[in-house]
């Protein structure tokens, strides 16, 4: 799946441009890779975010419909996790969190998420981190060899591998264009 729309044409101005996605996960998948921070396919997504000497995580209890949040202060950035959610649900926060971080930080000082997947209307910013988490915790590369080589083609089997959720794995199967079964 790649960037939408096209950027010929576009001449410097002071909007807002979107960054490019595939660049800031890349890199970051390599820093991952360098120093080790995976067990099989998931990636250790705290440790990850430790190496930024910026960001530090909390837990606080939330209302159920709030993932997490991402804010400035006092020269650092503090993500909030919710204590209530599950581990995966966690995980995926923290990678969106992390997102919006690399993205977007140079365009706001607060993003306070609720949970996700579960919205048809996702304003851009939202949907650019959802992205960047679901590329940095399921890598296509790892992804593709898993269906393609390892024969692996259930979600839930899937998303064990890479300790996500169920709901997070067919979101990103489907976004790389692999079709799946209606067990309806």
């Amino acid at each position: 799946m790649g960037v939408r729309g096209s950027r010929k044409g576009l001449k410097k101005s002071n909007t807002y441009q979107e960054p490019d996605l595939l660049v800031s996960v890349d890199d970051i998948l390599k820093k991952a890779e360098k120093a080790g921070l995976y067990t099989e396919n998931a990636l250790h997504i705290e440790d990850l975010i430790s190496t930024f000497g910026d960001i530090e995580i909390k837990y606080e209890a939330m209302d159920a419909a709030k993932s997490g949040s991402l804010s400035y202060k006092d020269g650092k950035w503090i993500m909030c996790i919710n204590s209530n959610h599950n581990k995966k649900r966690q995980r995926f926060t923290m990678a969106h969190e992390l997102g919006h971080y690399m993205l977007h930080k140079g365009k706001n000082v607060e993003f306070v998420d609720t949970t996700f997947f579960r919205s048809a209307e996702m304003d851009s910013i939202e949907y650019n981190a959802n992205e960047f988490a679901s590329r940095l915790l399921m890598p296509e590369n790892k992804l593709r060899k898993l269906i393609d080589v390892d024969k692996i083609k259930n979600i839930g089997t899937l998303a064990e591998k890479f300790y996500v959720s169920s709901a997070a794995m067919k979101y990103r199967v489907i976004s790389l264009g692999y079709k799946i079964k209606d067990n309806g």
